[in-house]
């Protein structure tokens, strides 16, 4: 009989809500500082772009080139498992120039597999914004081509990497200044 009313108060009683996980950009101690830069240079695109950490962000910047099949360049996490399924998205504290940009998810390691993104942009250059981004609305891409599909929920158990890239395809200079990460 206790068991039994122990098993209905948890059925009945509301879940506490999963605490916010904040991740804070800088080169001051207990700030993010170790997401890498990775570019079209990996697959031949000349387009020339740099990470830099200041005090309080991090800042991705550069110059896109479409010579050469290029057009990108991102900021990604190291490999490390992370499960972000009690979380129904993320917002950006961020400002940059007029250039489209996604977060992304990743759950292979295998570059050849589905990765999962969602766009965000500025309103207004170099002001800094808020971008809000529910991961219902992520959608798959295979090598940068969008599949059609929308991200299965249960990739979010076992994401491997996650990170910033521009998604455009614009020529020109670009920058992108994150503050922080908060997902909620």
């Amino acid at each position: 009989m206790k068991s039994l009313l122990i098993l209905l108060l948890a059925l009945i009683l509301p879940t506490a809500p999963r605490e916010a996980l904040v991740l804070e950009f800088g080169n001051t101690p207990g700030k993010i500082s170790d997401w890498v830069l990775i570019s079209d240079n990996v697959m031949g695109g000349v387009s020339r772009s740099k990470v830099e950490y200041t005090k309080n962000s991090v800042q991705l910047s550069g110059i896109i080139s479409l010579d050469n099949y290029g057009g990108f360049a991102s900021l990604k996490t190291r490999f490390s498992k992370v499960d972000l399924s009690g979380y129904k998205g993320v917002r950006i504290r961020f400002r940059s120039t007029d250039q489209r940009f996604a977060f992304t998810l990743e759950d292979s390691q295998n570059w050849t597999r589905p990765n999962y993104k969602n766009e965000f942009h500025a309103q207004k250059d170099g002001t800094w914004e808020t971008a809000t981004i529910y991961f219902k609305d992520f959608k798959e891409t295979v090598i940068g081509e969008p599949t059609g599909s929308m991200m299965d929920p249960s990739v979010l158990k076992s994401v491997v990497r996650m990170g910033i890239i521009t998604t455009q395809k614009k020529e020109g200079a670009f920058s992108l200044e994150i503050e922080r990460m908060e997902f909620f």
